[in-house]
């Protein structure tokens, strides 16, 4: 009823259209927007949104884990006897980029999703996952590398600053030098995604199916914490590869490559270097997990929830 008088309310007063959009769920305590009611540009905007929100959480809260990771995998790395000292370096970089990357990623990720769904419905769920999946990490690379490299630097401890970094490498390397190891990066995430997104999607159907409802927040949570961790323990020899080439310089990285980088350390360090920070990252990547799947599952719950205004007089896209 004050859903009803707030709408006719907003209509006379200021010529606004409360869409209210009551898809039934199996919560019986209330009604709900699902994801399969919205279309592919709500799809983009909700996992837009929710994915910048999670993106931040995630790696504000998580980022001593990973500053430790890095300095496991970087032989010769300034702080890496003090393992403590500056566990926040580099965190300007991580959380500038953060909101960005992590929204291009799930904004194409969930409009790639909806848009395969629609357009190809007899498509197998996991092969529809693992393809949005990988358009996302392609969205969300451009924005994520010129910060990842100075990042990595920064808890390496090769510079003071960001804007330290960030001279130094334009200076010796130009431009070209922020996007070094962005063909590492991009071969360790679309593994990694194409493994950790159909477990996440796969473990919540499971999951769901069994409880006989829609998963709550925290169960969505323990999802993405469980198929996190699964594919970090899988994809770490790529994570140290990715790690050696942002952190050296661009002619070595350049000659080297993915392929020579990873020859050289087993040849040189042995296979065991090749899973230097396994246990850091996959305790990082498994909160952060469950910390980012949560955010991301807790946001898009009340963006699609909210009413949904527009001052044009018309209704949005249910």
């Amino acid at each position: 009823m004050r859903r009803r008088c707030l709408a006719s309310c907003c209509r006379r007063r200021y010529s606004i259209t409360v869409v209210m959009n009551e898809t039934r769920t199996n919560d019986p305590k209330k009604h709900r927007t699902t994801e399969r009611s919205l279309p592919p540009s709500e799809s983009f905007r909700v996992g837009l949104i929710s994915g910048a929100a999670a993106g931040t959480i995630a790696d504000l809260v998580l980022f001593p884990l990973d500053t430790l990771k890095t300095r496991l995998q970087v032989p010769g790395s300034r702080l890496g006897a003090q393992t403590f000292r500056g566990i926040y370096n580099g965190i300007l970089p991580a959380i500038v980029a953060s909101a960005p990357a992590a929204a291009a990623f799930f904004g194409t990720y969930d409009w790639l999703k909806k848009t395969l769904t629609i357009n190809f419905p007899q498509s197998a769920p996991p092969l529809v996952h693992m393809v949005a999946a990988v358009g996302g990490d392609l969205a969300g690379s451009f924005m994520r590398v010129p910060f990842e490299v100075v990042k990595q630097n920064l808890q390496a401890g090769y510079y003071r600053s960001s804007v330290d970094a960030v001279s130094a490498i334009v200076s010796k390397e130009g431009i070209r030098g922020l996007y070094r190891g962005w063909g590492s990066l991009i071969a360790r995430e679309v593994p990694f995604d194409i493994l950790e997104f159909p477990l996440y999607e796969a473990f919540k159907k499971i999951w769901s199916r069994r409880k006989g409802r829609a998963l709550e927040t925290w169960e969505s949570a323990l999802c993405g914490s469980a198929a996190g961790g699964i594919a970090a323990a899988c994809t770490t020899p790529l994570d140290v590869v990715k790690t050696r080439l942002m952190t050296r310089s661009a002619s070595a990285a350049t000659q080297q490559g993915i392929w020579g980088t990873m020859q050289q350390i087993a040849r040189e360090e042995g296979i065991g270097t090749l899973f230097s920070g396994t246990t850091p990252r996959i305790l990082w990547i498994s909160l952060g997990g469950a910390l980012f799947f949560g955010g991301y599952e807790a946001t898009k719950s009340l963006l699609m929830d909210r009413p949904r205004m527009t001052l044009t007089g018309t209704p949005k896209d249910p």
